[in-house]
């Protein structure tokens, strides 16, 4: 217990001083809005640590694999990819530094929370101005939902992929100049779950290829080249993850209902064989929502989930909203390709809604961003057309005063 609250004190020091280099490197960003964000994500850490304490949790069995040794195998023999990358993360912290349970979850945390620093760069340098919903900033919303705190402040792949995930796009924000939080978020992502880096590899590089303004096209047919060979790389990786053979993967697709079956099965679970797929992807993105929520924990999340509901409507609903899913710019077609993608393949297995609640929250922030971004080009689009009619206004002016002079 004493190593992670000291871990913590640690982290935090830390932290600090990764914000105040990014203060300095990116001015616009707010560092006290950040600072207050870490004491918040470490109170959810906490509330998690209560949490799994009384339930069963992926934590505390990376930690006793690791402590018992059950295989005998050295670090490197950890090594690979899903699952098995968790232990070789944790591995030489707790073997050789011996660290606690608590000090491992403490860590996490901290990994946790260097995504949201990432998430938050890549949100404030491509929105322009302030959103609001219902006279609250939108945009502080969507990083004080409680959900995506909670499910990335433990040991586990929720914390490290969501690392991952926001290195990735925040190098996409700027290909030229962060080439190296591309890669890194791009190993990360696929040693966590490669299969989402499969599917964000497409999204980005079509969106990339064929939408971006000002990028020329020698880094345009680098970029795809190199999205091409990474795709070669892991194609068979992410096969073999979900238990398909290279040969009859074209005649026989993925065995996905019987995941969900066999997913279904737990206390929070929801058969969802037997939906459609727009109902499975509801009930992905969108359950629970009080009538079935598994728990107290479950009403919590409704909460966050008829937030998501309603902004989802008020995007969707407009005819400007579905528009700019296919006008909008190469970031938010990447961030909206990548978060459908995934929510397609994620919703036919997640029978469980436990399982839902948690696999969600790692790309729902990217619907977040195409949502705000949407909101930011119509407010930029009524900006200028305020702007055209005070010019016309002030030539009309002009020429009048002209007029009465002459």
């Amino acid at each position: 217990m004493l190593g992670g609250i000291a871990l913590i004190f640690i982290t935090g020091i830390i932290s600090f001083a990764i914000i105040n280099r990014m203060k300095a490197k990116y001015p616009f960003i707010d560092d006290v809005m950040l600072r207050n964000l870490f004491y918040y994500h470490i109170v959810l850490s906490l509330a998690y640590y209560g949490y799994v304490s009384f339930n069963p949790s992926d934590s505390k069995g990376y930690y006793i694999n690791i402590i018992q040794d059950f295989r005998g195998a050295t670090w490197g023999e950890h090594y690979g990819t899903s699952t098995i990358f968790i232990e070789f993360l944790a591995y030489p912290f707790i073997k050789y530094l011996g660290f606690s349970y608590e000090a491992m979850m403490a860590l996490f945390s901290f990994f946790g929370f260097l995504g949201f620093i990432y998430f938050y760069i890549f949100f404030r340098e491509n929105i322009r101005f302030k959103h609001y919903f219902y006279g609250r900033d939108l945009l502080k919303i969507f990083f004080y939902l409680p959900n995506l705190h909670f499910w990335s402040a433990s040991l586990g792949k929720g914390s490290i992929i969501f690392l991952g995930i926001g290195l990735f796009f925040f190098g996409i924000s700027n290909v030229k100049k962060r080439m190296l939080a591309i890669v890194i978020g791009g190993i990360i992502i696929y040693h966590v779950r490669p299969h989402i880096m499969l599917v964000m590899l497409v999204s980005s590089a079509i969106g990339f290829v064929f939408s971006t303004k000002g990028i020329s096209i020698a880094w345009r047919v680098v970029f795809l080249a190199g999205a091409s060979l990474v795709f070669i790389y892991i194609y068979k990786d992410v096969l073999t993850l979900v238990g398909m053979n290279e040969d009859n993967f074209a005649t026989e697709g993925l065995d996905l209902a019987h995941r969900a079956k066999e997913l279904s099965k737990a206390t929070s679970g929801v058969d969802i064989t037997n939906y459609s797929l727009p109902m499975q992807v509801f009930t992905f993105l969108y359950r629970p929502l009080f009538v079935d929520a598994p728990g107290a924990l479950g009403i919590i999340v409704s909460f966050e989930n008829v937030f998501y509901l309603a902004i989802t409507i008020k995007m969707l609903t407009s005819l400007k909203g579905l528009r700019y899913l296919i006008t909008g710019s190469f970031l938010s077609k990447s961030a909206f390709f990548s978060f459908l993608t995934v929510s397609i393949a994620l919703a036919q297995i997640s029978g469980n809604l436990g399982l839902a609640m948690r696999q969600k929250s790692q790309v729902m922030i990217l619907f977040m961003f195409v949502i705000i971004s949407f909101m930011d080009d119509e407010k930029m689009k009524e900006w200028r057309l305020a702007n055209e009619r005070k010019k016309r206004l002030a030539q009309l002016q002009s020429l009048k005063l002209k007029i009465q002079s002459g």
